[in-house]
C-alpha cells in the first residue's frame, strides 16, 4: 500500500469512527452462512513426487493431512482460504519486506537446511525460503489455500524443493525434522487467533533440537494516545442513536405486532455498551498522536515458551511516562517481533519486524483501548498501569485484555479502575 502522509491520512480517515453494532451484527451473519459451504474433499491433478511420501497422508497433488473441525474452520481458518483476505497481508509492505530480508540476509542460516513453514497460505514465506537456500521445505496450510500456494510454487520453478501439505500442523508427521520454523502466525494484539499455540507444537515435535524459529521473539507494547478523531464521542452518539432505533421498534411491537418486547431492553442495552465501550478497535494511529509509549510490556522467546504458559492468563505492571501534553482518550498496543534466530543457530543479521506507529501501516493496525473519562496530561506526568490478558471462554482464538491506570496527571489524582475489552 501507499506509505505517503497523504495516503496514510486515507486510510485513516476510510477507519473513521468505526461501524454500528447492527452493521457488524449483520456482516457475522452472512460470514457465518458463508462459512456452511466448507466440505474437505481431494483435489484432482498431477501425481505425488517420491519426496511426497515423507507425509503421513497423501491426495492427488496437494498432499492431505486431517483438516480442522467444523467449528474451528467456521471461528477461525474459514477466512484464511481466500484470496481476497490473503491479498490484505500481501500487499502489507513493512510485513512483506521483513519477513523477505529476515531470510535473504540470513541465506547462511538457509543454506542446505530442512524448512518448516507453519499456517503457509500462499506459500510465499517457502518460496523465500527456498530461493535463500533451503534444501526442502514444508508449507503446512490448513485451508483450501494450499492448492493456490502449490500453483505458485509450481509457476516459480520451486516444486522440486517445496511440499505444501493440506492440513493442521497438529496432525503432520514428517520423515525428518526441521531445522528452521517459519511463520506468519502474530494476530491483532500479538496473540488474537492463538496461532502460536500450533508454532510452539511444531516446535516441540517437527523441529530438531538447536533448531530456530523465525520470528524468534516477540512483545507487546502499550502506549497512551490523544483521541484527535474523537472516537469516544462518536461511539456514544451511535449507541444513543442504537438505543432510540430498539425503542421506535419496541413501541412498534407493542401497538402492531401485539407484543410487549420491554422485558428485553436492559439486555438490548448491556450488548451496545459491550460493543461500543468494552470491544477494542482496530486503528492506524498518527505518530503524533502518541503521548506515552512503553516499548516493552510483555515479551516471550519462542524457543523456550510453552503452551501451557500461552494459555495462562498474563498480566504485567509498568509505567508510561508521558512525553507530552494532552488528553489522553485512549490507550493502545501494539507488537514487534525479531528474527534473531536460535542461540546455537543465530541469525547472521538480526531483523525486526514492527508495527509501532511510528513505523507505518500494517495490516494488524494497532489496537486502541477508549477510555470512558479521558484526562489532561502534562509532560512528564507518571501513570501506573496493570494490564491483563485472558483466552475469552466462549472462542479461546481470541482474547480479553484487561486494563488500570492511576497516578498524578496534571496535578490531579486519575484513577481509572479494571475495565475489560474485548479483542475479537
Amino acid at each position: 500500500p501507499e506509505t505517503t502522509p497523504e495516503a496514510s491520512q486515507r486510510v485513516r480517515r476510510a477507519r473513521t469512527p468505526g461501524p454500528r453494532f447492527s452493521e457488524i451484527f449483520s456482516f457475522c451473519f452472512l460470514l457465518s452462512a458463508s462459512n456452511r459451504k466448507y466440505r474437505p474433499e481431494k483435489y484432482g491433478g498431477e501425481s505425488m513426487d517420491e519426496k511426497a511420501s515423507a507425509v503421513n497422508m497423501a491426495g492427488d497433488d496437494v498432499l492431505k493431512a486431517p483438516p480442522p473441525d467444523g467449528v474451528d474452520y467456521a471461528n477461525y481458518f474459514c477466512a484464511y482460504a481466500e484470496l481476497y483476505h490473503q491479498k490484505q497481508m500481501l500487499v502489507d509492505t513493512i510485513r512483506m519486506e521483513q519477513y523477505m530480508k529476515s531470510m535473504m540476509e540470513n541465506k547462511s542460516c538457509f543454506r542446505g537446511k530442512t524448512v518448516l513453514d507453519v499456517g503457509a497460505g500462499t506459500g510465499i514465506l517457502s518460496i523465500w525460503a527456498a530461493k535463500a537456500g533451503a534444501a526442502r521445505v514444508y508449507a503446512i496450510e490448513a485451508t483450501e489455500m494450499a492448492k493456490y500456494a502449490r500453483r505458485l510454487i509450481r509457476a516459480n520453478g520451486l516444486a522440486d524443493t517445496i511440499t505444501v501439505i493440506q492440513g493442521k500442523a497438529e496432525e503432520v508427521t514428517l520423515d525428518e525434522k526441521a531445522d528452521i520454523i517459519i511463520s506468519e502466525w502474530m494476530g491483532c494484539f500479538l496473540l488474537r487467533e492463538s496461532m502460536l499455540d500450533t508454532v510452539i507444537w511444531a516446535r516441540d515435535n517437527l523441529m530438531k533440537p538447536g533448531g530456530a524459529l523465525y520470528p524468534s521473539h516477540a512483545r507487546i507494547c502499550i502506549g497512551a494516545i490523544q483521541d484527535n478523531e474523537k472516537r469516544m464521542t462518536s461511539k456514544r452518539e451511535m449507541s444513543m442513536q442504537d438505543r432510540v432505533e430498539w425503542s421506535n421498534f419496541v413501541q412498534l411491537s407493542r401497538n402492531k405486532y401485539m407484543v410487549d418486547m420491554d422485558i428485553l431492553t436492559s439486555s438490548y442495552h448491556r450488548e451496545l455498551d459491550d460493543f461500543y465501550f468494552h470491544t477494542a478497535m482496530c486503528v492506524n494511529i498518527y505518530p503524533e498522536q502518541l503521548l506515552a509509549e512503553n516499548q516493552n510490556v510483555v515479551e516471550w522467546d519462542l524457543h523456550t515458551v510453552t503452551i501451557d504458559q500461552l494459555k495462562k492468563d498474563k498480566t504485567a505492571m509498568f509505567e508510561l511516562k508521558f512525553s507530552k501534553s494532552g488528553v489522553i482518550g485512549a490507550l493502545c498496543g501494539w507488537f514487534d517481533v525479531d528474527f534473531k534466530g536460535s542461540k546455537e543457530n543465530p541469525a547472521e543479521k538480526a531483523v525486526i519486524l514492527s508495527t509501532s506507529p511510528r513505523v507505518g501501516i500494517t495490516h494488524w493496525g494497532q489496537q486502541a483501548f477508549f477510555l470512558e473519562r479521558p484526562t489532561n496530561v502534562i509532560a512528564g506526568d507518571v501513570a501506573a498501569v496493570r494490564m491483563k490478558i485472558t483466552r475469552q471462554k466462549k472462542n479461546d482464538r481470541m482474547i480479553d485484555v484487561s486494563l488500570a491506570m492511576e497516578g498524578k496527571l496534571a496535578m490531579a489524582p486519575y484513577k481509572m479502575p479494571d475495565t475489560l475489552y474485548h479483542v475479537e
